[in-house]
């Protein structure tokens, strides 16, 4: 189901978006629509993202070589 929402701009960014509609042949309801998905899109990816990144973190890497011990590294 589709909504109706209305939207206050200045002249110039309305043509230009106008403007940006036409060369994708599209309607400027459309093309705004395509947008704002794209957004919504783009912002889910990066909160997946980030997620994934704070899981691996508190997971810790293995990086390889050895575990370090303190007195090995600081030998008197």
């Amino acid at each position: 189901m589709t909504q109706n929402v209305t939207l206050r701009m200045d002249a110039e960014l309305m043509r230009e978006l106008r403007h940006r509609a036409v060369d994708e042949r599209k309607s400027l309801s459309a093309w705004i629509t395509d947008k704002l998905r794209f957004v919504v899109r783009q912002d889910d990816a990066t909160a997946d993202a980030r997620k994934d990144g704070l899981v691996l973190l508190e997971k810790g890497v293995r990086l390889g070589g050895q575990t370090c011990v303190r007195e090995k590294l600081y030998d008197r």
